[in-house]
Parts: C-alpha cells; structure tokens; sequence
C-alpha cells in the first residue's frame, strides 16, 4: 500500500518544517512579541485502558442548522461519495456536504471552548464594520453579529452554503479571497478562523488584509499549527498518527496548500505593516489524556472533531497528490482513529490566536 513510507521520529515533529515556497515568510521591520507558550500539561493516570472506547469518544450528534443557497452559482463535483463545491473552479480539497457542514459547525464549538467562551482576544474599540475571512457555514460570523448588533458584518467564503435566515446586521458573499479585493469600504476588524489548508499565499493575505483595514483596525487569526506535538516520547515514531502527519504534509506540499504555516503568521503580519503583534499558543489535545480539566474538555471536542473529519481531510489530498485509491485512505483512517483514541499517546497540536493591528502612521505613508 501507499502508506508504507518511512517517519520521522516524534522528537523530530517538535519543530515546524519550513514552510513552503508559496507562503515563505519574509523579513519584518521588527520582531514580533514571543508568542505566549502553552504549559506543560501532565497526563491523567490511567488503569487497565489504553484507548477510549466508542461510548466514551461519542459526545452526541452536532446538529447543523445551516442549507445550501445559491448552488446554482457554484460547481459541484462527486468524488469518492463526497461532494466538492467550488466558486469559479477554485481548489478545494475538503469536502462540503452535509456532513462535512455539521463537522464545521462542531469544530467551530471547538474553537470557541478553546478561545475561553470568547470570539476574539484584541483589544478592539471599533467594530463597525466586521470581515470574516472563510466563513465557512457561517456560525462563527452569525453569533458575533447576533452580539454585536451595531456592528455591520459580511462573511465571504468560497461555497454558498450559509443558512436563508440570519441576523439583520449580516450579508454573506460568494468569492475567492486569494484573488485581489474588491470592497468598496474598509473594515476596522478582519477575522480569520481554521484557514490553514485554505490559502496557498498567507503573505498575500495579510497584504491585502492590511489595506482594507482601516487605521487601527485589527486583523486576528485563529488557526492550528498542524504539526503533532508530544512531550513525553509517548508517541511511538511508527505510530499511524505520526504516518499521518507526514503524509498530509506531504500531500499539501505537493499541491501548495502549506499545513506548517501557522507559527511564522507572527513575522508575516509584521511584514505586511502590522504592530502591537501579539501571539499565543493554545493545545488541543488529541483525546481525553491530560489530567488538567480545561484541557481535558478541549481534547474531549478534538478527538470527536478528528475522528468525524480525519477522513474528509484525507481523501481528496491522498487520493489527488499521493495516488491512493479511496480504499487504501479508509483502511489508513481505521488505524488512525484507534491511534487518536489511545489515552497512552500525549499527543497535541499547538491552536495559535495572533492578532496585529494596523497603526493610524499607515495610513498617512500610503
């Protein structure tokens, strides 16, 4: 089989691989503030288990209240028993059905009970006009303006599958935004949440997010750095978690969607003009393996997010870059989710809050 390839060990995994030609970060007028670590977490004891059975994983059915709208301006294609939506034939290697809606709007929660119950961490004074990047179903966007009611909100992303029934204060639009902007007005707070995978040119972004900013408007980006992390050496290197590690990057890479990006986001956004950059460093466990109560809850929704998605992040990127056929991933995702299940692996990936702001002198020097 395809998977048979050889990886790297997890010490190895503790640092991010460069990332890709696409998105190479480059030089700022300064260095950006040291993101915030996240502490060691120490581990649950455990008896006789070793993994977590079913009943344990399953936290019940996330129900999605989102439908599809305007299909008719988008292409659909079926593959491997998913469907693939697209605006204007833009690439995208996660599927958008249903399932894949009810996922979004889970890991969305996820984000959210990471973030302390919070939708943002800047400082912000003004929202007047708010821009969420990828909105995706749309949740993140609905909520921030059913509690912002003065705030004008737009939600652009590249499928139309938000829900008919939204809050006044909302719009949702259709459109590639990684071609050039086109706003007729600038917003004083941009957001991007769960990118990574999404945007082949990151420098790109916060180039264009910094001009459609206005003076002191923040961009805050909520993101994982897709980069298995554990401690403790309790992740054996021939593991199918750390196999699958190596092979996302390395089907990523192959189609430039870089999964390592996320720790060099800190330099890009000074790059691109930014100040008062502040980052942060989060984890999301694997499962329900640390002892801390926080962390635990977090890892509860991880694993349910991973177990429900791992598949649907894998195929199209193994099936398309790495030549797998969709039997050969699903045999793989088997093994994969009893790795994600075991408690005995003290695995983790860093979810990073970065957030820039954008100085009223810029205006001024534009």
């Amino acid at each position: 089989m395809a998977n048979k390839e050889g990886s790297k060990s997890p010490k190895s995994l503790s640092s991010p691989k460069p990332a890709s030609a696409g998105a190479s970060p480059r030089a700022g007028p300064g260095s950006p503030q040291a993101p915030e670590p996240a502490p060691i977490l120490e581990a649950d004891e455990l008896e006789e288990e070793q993994v977590l059975d079913d009943a344990d994983s399953a936290i019940g059915s996330f129900q999605s209240s989102t439908a599809s709208i305007r299909e008719e301006m988008i292409r659909q294609k079926q593959e491997h028993g998913r469907q693939y939506q697209g605006y204007m034939d833009a690439k995208y290697v996660l599927p958008m059905d249903e399932q894949e809606m009810e996922r979004l709007d889970f890991q969305c929660h996820l984000v959210w009970l990471t973030l302390g119950r919070q939708h943002f961490h800047a400082p912000i004074t003004n929202l007047n006009r708010v821009l969420d990047v990828g909105c995706g179903t749309g949740m993140w966007t609905i909520e921030f303006a059913d509690d912002h009611p003065e705030s004008e909100v737009l939600g652009v992303d590249l499928a139309p599958v938000q829900p008919h029934s939204i809050p006044p204060n909302l719009a949702f639009e259709v459109d590639d935004l990684e071609q050039p902007w086109t706003f007729t007005r600038k917003f004083n707070f941009i957001h991007s949440q769960l990118m990574i995978g999404a945007f082949q040119d990151w420098p790109k972004f916060f180039d264009q997010s910094f001009e459609f900013l206005e003076d002191d408007g923040y961009l805050e980006v909520h993101d994982i750095d897709f980069v298995i992390k554990c401690d403790d050496d309790s992740l054996p290197p021939d593991s199918a978690l750390v196999k699958w590690h190596d092979h996302m990057h390395e089907a990523a890479a192959k189609i430039n969607f870089p999964l390592d990006v996320i720790s060099h986001v800190p330099e890009m956004m000074e790059a691109a003009g930014f100040t008062e950059v502040r980052a942060k460093q989060l984890k999301w466990p694997i499962n329900t393996w640390p002892k801390d109560k926080h962390h635990k809850e977090i890892g509860t929704f991880a694993l349910e997010n991973f177990l429900w998605g791992c598949e649907s992040m894998s195929l199209a990127l193994f099936t398309r870059a790495l030549g797998w056929s969709a039997d050969e991933v699903r045999v793989f995702m088997a093994h994969l989710r009893n790795d994600l299940r075991n408690r005995r692996f003290h695995a983790y990936w860093n979810f990073w809050v970065v957030y820039g702001k954008k100085p009223a002198a810029a205006a001024e020097a534009e």
